[in-house]
């Protein structure tokens, strides 16, 4: 047996890593499915470092957009924050008979470029596999 020593960030690049191939290869399921581990992992690490993942800058954002236009809802960060890990969540959880519709693509696009900014911000480097994100866009 083989035994194998990983850093979090070290797991969390070869995730994301992996979700890029999977993009290329425009399996977006798998690649969302792995970005978003990445995400969550880089965005535990940030929040560790008293730093603010992409997901919370990004819910912080839509949250003062919808306050600054009379929303009060108590729970608007918790719903917000649920529907941008929506497709990330059911995707994870989901165990029903009905089928699900999502626009994978779209979604995988939007958990990569969270958890490709998590990684920048963690590690000051910029990943050249990512670069064709921006370049093909949705």
């Amino acid at each position: 047996m083989s035994i194998s020593t990983l850093s979090a960030e070290a797991i969390a690049e070869h995730q994301l890593l992996a979700a890029i191939r999977l993009w290329q290869e425009q399996d977006f399921l798998s690649a969302l499915t792995l970005a978003g581990a990445a995400e969550e992992i880089l965005g535990k690490r940030l929040r560790k470092l008293g730093r603010e993942p992409s997901f919370d800058q990004l819910k912080s954002i839509i949250v003062a957009l919808a306050r600054s236009e009379g929303e009060t809802d108590p729970n608007l960060e918790r719903t917000v924050g649920d529907l941008l890990n929506n497709t990330k969540n059911e995707l994870k959880h989901y165990s029903g008979d009905a089928a699900l519709s999502f626009d994978l693509r779209a979604d995988c696009h939007e958990i990569l470029e969270r958890a490709v900014a998590n990684y920048e911000a963690l590690t000051g480097t910029f990943l050249a596999e990512a670069m064709h994100l921006w370049s093909q866009g949705q």
